[in-house]
Formats: C-alpha cells, sequence, structure tokens
C-alpha cells in the first residue's frame, strides 16, 4: 500500500495512492489512520482521486477515520472522490456521514 501525506498548519492530507479501497490493504490503513490520527490536531483530509474501487472493508476503515475526528470534535474530509466510490457511498447513504468535497 502507497500513501503520501502532506503536513501543512492548519491541515494534514493524506492521499491514498492504490486503485482498491478494499479487503486487501483495509488492515494496514486503519493502523497507518489510527497511527496518524492520533498525532494530528488540525484538519484531516483524505485524498481518495486514485481511488477506483472500495468495498465494505474500505467504507469500514473510513467510518473508522470519521469517528476518530468525531471523537476530536474535528470533521473528516474526502476529497477527489472518484464517481464510483461516490456512487457506492451514496448507496449505503454514507455520503451523509462524509463531508465530500
Amino acid at each position: 500500500m502507497k500513501y503520501e501525506i502532506d503536513k501543512q498548519d492548519d491541515k494534514t492530507i493524506f492521499k491514498l495512492e492504490s486503485k482498491s479501497l478494499d479487503h486487501s490493504i483495509a488492515a494496514q490503513l486503519k493502523t497507518e489512520l489510527i497511527f496518524l490520527q492520533k498525532e494530528i490536531n488540525n484538519q484531516f483530509i483524505i485524498d481518495l482521486s486514485d481511488v477506483t474501487k472500495c468495498d465494505s472493508s474500505g467504507l469500514s476503515v473510513l467510518l473508522l477515520s470519521e469517528r476518530m475526528e468525531r471523537e476530536k470534535d474535528k470533521k473528516l474530509i474526502l476529497i477527489n472522490v472518484t464517481k464510483n466510490v461516490e456512487d457506492l457511498m451514496k448507496i449505503a447513504r454514507l455520503d451523509r456521514v462524509f463531508e465530500i468535497k
């Protein structure tokens, strides 16, 4: 699993450099996000521009990340969400949970 982290003063952008956000990377991604989100206090953003496929395991990781931000009284922002992934989120009604930009 490849990713890039861009830490700025007011935000941290986590860019997942993978075509699939699924069971094959879910456990590793979950671990990385937990450690990263515990150490930052600014706005957390996940860039999904490379992700074209997502399954329930991937959605579960995103929900965990959202919950961790909510516990810090912050909001998780998803950016560059591809149409396929956004459609899946709408079907699961998660477009109401995530802030998608």
